[in-house]
């Protein structure tokens, strides 16, 4: 026999955590059920009512459903139940889009060996180097100094539907890449990015929360126009490496070390950071 179902005045309770918030949304419906004393009878009709149910709709939101995950029943007496159905839903795994951005930097700059100087100043009778530095017998030695270099870290909080083993190997494969176009307002190549690391919770009563992600990147100018020694009209990208080539040279009685070839080389592969997800402008 078929049995009926009367929604009562205490359905339709719901409570709502905003789109980001580690809580849980929750909907309820409230039924009186009538025909039958068997338990096995109303509970097989309660089961098939949440799998027909399936969803409650918030409205005016498509993204947002709640899904119906349990159900709670008592015996009334008389052929009649009461039957409460509880909907779910973890704030924060909400669609795929982004629920928290920061971002931080420093520009304590990065550490690089040079050879060669912008300037030379000469005290003493010895020959000039033409900007060479450590020139000794052995070679030029040059020295470590620091370099402009803007280094930063975006960090976003993601729904877990976002992140997926085929997005982690490709952010994997971007690690290490110079940007193929602008990217944040950089030139190409001048961006470098370091690498992604990302963190999530899970507990029995609310699921997988969403990720954390935080994003590294290193940027350094392109430069135009340079000159090493003699040598001038060179062009370097921010992350390419310039190194030189010298020559020995005779000064009176001094031998010296001139630049005789500057050469630069693309270290880093282009790609296009689009394929992170998180934007270029």
């Amino acid at each position: 026999m078929a049995l009926t179902w009367i929604e009562d005045g205490d359905s339709r309770q719901a409570t709502i955590v905003r789109k980001g918030k580690k809580a849980t949304s929750s909907y309820t419906r409230s039924f009186k059920v009538f025909g039958t004393t068997d338990d096995v009878e109303l509970h097989t009709a309660a089961s098939q009512k949440i799998i027909d149910d399936g969803y409650w709709q918030y409205p005016g939101l498509p993204s947002m459903q709640l899904r119906a995950e349990q159900y709670s029943v008592s015996f009334l007496g008389d052929n009649a139940w009461q039957v409460t159905i509880q909907y779910e839903k973890n704030g924060a795994d909400d669609g795929n889009d982004p629920l928290k951005r920061s971002r931080s930097f420093d520009t304590s700059g990065g550490t690089q060996h040079i050879t060669q100087a912008y300037g030379e100043l000469k005290y003493g009778t010895g020959p000039a180097q033409q900007g060479a530095i450590g020139v000794d017998s052995n070679g030029v030695n040059g020295v470590d100094i620091v370099v402009p270099a803007l280094q930063w870290q975006e960090t976003y909080d993601v729904p877990n539907a976002y992140i997926t083993s085929g997005w982690i190997r490709g952010v994997a494969g971007v690690t290490g890449t110079t940007n193929l176009s602008a990217f944040r307002g950089f030139q190409r190549g001048e961006v470098l990015f370091v690498g992604c690391t990302g963190s999530q919770e899970w507990d029995d009563e609310k699921g997988k929360g969403p990720w954390s992600l935080a994003f590294r990147f290193v940027a350094s100018q392109n430069q135009t126009g340079l000159s090493v020694g003699s040598i001038g009209g060179i062009t370097k990208g921010g992350h390419q490496y310039l190194w030189v080539r010298y020559e020995d040279a005779v000064d009176g009685n001094d031998l010296l070390k001139r630049p005789k070839t500057v050469y630069v080389n693309q270290v880093y592969r282009e790609t296009d950071f689009s394929v992170l997800g998180i934007g270029t402008s």
